[in-house]
């Protein structure tokens, strides 16, 4: 048995009887190469991150910021095609563009919006989608 200063280190000796009886010509991967890694800085990297955080089961905080702006923009979107009061509608876009602002301090600054506006809704709606 390997010996290194005084002590046996079994774990190494277990491995070189497991090479030795051939152990690892039953793996499957055996003399086949390595499969190249897949990197987090190649490709995209905000659907990279996207990715691997979703998988890891993580949701950033302006991640859940960007879906309630969107529900909430979906919301105002139909009370306006009902021709629902410009108060009311004034109000939420109101609310909604306090989260916006809160959505942009927390985002990374690529992913940044401008406020919402009662004229170009629509179009702004379709953007956070």
């Amino acid at each position: 048995m390997g010996n290194e200063q005084g002590h046996v280190n079994w774990m190494d000796q277990i491995f070189r009887d497991y090479e030795k009886d051939g152990g690892l010509r039953n793996n499957p991967g055996f003399g086949k190469p390595l499969p190249l890694p897949e990197s987090a800085l190649s490709g995209n990297m905000y659907d990279n991150f996207l990715s691997k955080s979703k998988d890891a089961g993580f949701l950033p905080l302006w991640i859940k910021w960007q879906k309630e702006i969107r529900e909430e923009l979906s919301e105002v979107v139909q009370l306006r095609k009902m021709n629902g009061g410009n108060m009311q509608i004034t109000k939420r876009i109101e609310d909604i563009n306090e989260k916006v602002r809160t959505y942009n301090a927390i985002c990374p600054p690529k992913m940044q919006r401008r406020e919402i506006e009662l004229e170009s809704i629509e179009s702004q709606y379709e953007k956070w989608k």
